[in-house]
């Protein structure tokens, strides 16, 4: 299983494009290695994409890591449910499990559950609303996780016909189940790629399918009869829309890309210093500077934010493609240009053209979770959501002739940080952070930049870090 159990519970997998060749009867060559980095998924139900997974194997020193993080929410007869994932395994190299941690969230309701296998069987402790609670499950046996059932028969050899009985823990339900895996046989995509056809019985009386490459890749999964569609997704294209969707703050990623953050801030937009520890962020992730924020690099890999920054140095003054039109920021469209100078009028202090657009933007504009369109869109449509009203407020600056560019990281919103776009605006030989989705000039200080651009590559740099980023509140003052 590529994708958490509970999450799938949820739903039942869509269209297949698999189209048999030939079965076989001799055993492959047996698995020798799994497959190492990262796996992204996308999960449909009919044309309705309604979740997605991301899964990443790494080589330990004894075996391997497999992590699992996804997010699902579907609406059915009216009732709404979600759920968001992130669990962890430690396998050894024939991938019996040795520890495992998970972090889920059914309906709001937040669960954490951590465990080793013992000699004396499966230690677990788990925390929710209800408190901290430990049991030992007995166990005969090795014993593993979802994921060996799409892997196990490859490192067998996968003989057509041929069946193996697993224990696997179902970490949400706290158990250890007695599962079966067939190996229905080869099969090759319509593109000529070869897969092995696996059957479990993880769902009782409902039929699961698994289509997985020789390498031990999961291309496809299948529930009742491809009623959802569980699929590998093009990594650039996951990154993209996972990105999108955590800026959009769409409902199907809110909770699973929230930074919550001990002790909560009450009272962000009367801030006057603010110190986070962060973890999570990519190491190849450039480290934004400038009078607003410094943020170090600790020996740990933590990294430490402190706004406003306490040595703050020089700022590069803006480039040709700051002041310039863009593709998706158009401040020389017609439309945008006689806008700026509606509102602005015979305003000519920047800082106060600035204040009279970003007012503008936020009171006009009104906030959804569209995200694709353009700041022509918006500015008739009136309404969009964070990116929306970053790129309409850009357009009409530069329209002005007021250098400035789009730039995205968290902001703190009720229990904790949410991924967010805002803008920077050069005023008097400095940046200066401009909200216009919530009409703050200069943006308050929960506002962390880790991103400056509009282009899908400069966005989907976020991507790395949803779900992934933790924050502790080291210092803060009013």
């Amino acid at each position: 299983m590529d994708l958490p159990l509970h999450l799938l519970r949820l739903i039942f997998t869509s269209l297949l494009v698999l189209l048999p060749l030939q079965l076989f009867a001799a055993p492959l060559p047996k698995l020798t290695e799994l497959p190492l980095g990262v796996r992204w998924y996308s999960i449909k139900l009919g044309d309705e994409r309604v979740g997605f997974s991301r899964l990443t194997i790494t080589r330990t020193d004894t075996g391997y890591r497999i992590d699992s993080e996804g997010s699902v929410k579907m609406r059915v007869m009216g009732f709404s449910r979600e759920a968001t994932s992130k669990e962890s395994y430690l396998v050894a190299r024939d991938l019996v499990l040795q520890s495992f941690s998970a972090e889920n969230r059914i309906d709001g309701s937040p669960v954490t559950i951590t465990g080793e296998v013992t000699p004396k069987g499966v230690a677990i402790v788990s925390r929710s609303g209800s408190g901290t609670k430990e049991r030992t499950l007995k166990l005969k046996g090795a014993l593993y996780p979802p994921h060996a059932l799409n892997l196990y028969p490859l490192m067998q050899g996968a003989s057509k016909g041929k069946s193996y009985k697993l224990s696997v823990l179902d970490v949400e339900a706290q158990k250890v189940k007695k599962l079966k895996v067939e190996v229905v046989g080869e099969e090759t995509l319509t593109q000529g790629r070869p897969v092995v056809h696996l059957k479990n019985d993880v769902y009782p009386m409902v039929d699961n399918d698994i289509w997985v490459d020789l390498q031990g890749n999961v291309l496809k999964e299948s529930v009742r009869d491809d009623l959802v569609v569980t699929e590998a997704e093009d990594e650039a294209t996951a990154r993209a829309e996972l990105a999108r969707d955590a800026l959009c703050k769409t409902d199907l990623v809110l909770d699973f890309s929230m930074i919550r953050v001990t002790p909560p801030i009450e009272r962000p937009a009367q801030l006057q210093k603010l110190v986070l520890e962060m973890t999570g962020l990519p190491a190849n992730l450039p480290l934004l500077q400038g009078k607003r924020q410094q943020v170090l690099r600790q020996p740990d890999g933590t990294v430490l934010v402190t706004l406003p920054s306490p040595a703050p140095g020089a700022e590069a003054p803006p480039t040709a493609a700051e002041r310039e039109a863009a593709e998706r920021i158009p401040s020389d469209h017609p439309e945008i240009k006689a806008k700026a100078a509606e509102i602005t009028g015979s305003e000519q202090d920047p800082a106060r053209v600035a204040k009279l657009l970003s007012d503008w933007v936020a009171r006009e504009i009104k906030g959804t979770v569209t995200d694709s369109q353009s700041p022509v869109e918006t500015l008739k449509s009136r309404n969009g959501n964070c990116q929306s009203h970053a790129r309409l407020y850009a357009s009409l600056a530069r329209a002005a002739r007021i250098p400035t560019r789009f730039v995205s990281g968290i902001v703190y919103q009720g229990d904790g940080f949410l991924y967010h776009s805002w803008a920077e605006s050069y005023l008097g030989g400095a940046w200066v952070p401009i909200d216009p989705t919530f009409g703050e000039m200069p943006a308050n200080l929960s506002h962390v930049k880790f991103v400056e651009g509009e282009t899908l590559d400069e966005m989907g740099a976020l991507a790395g870090m949803i779900g992934k980023v933790r924050a502790k509140v080291i210092e803060k003052k009013y």
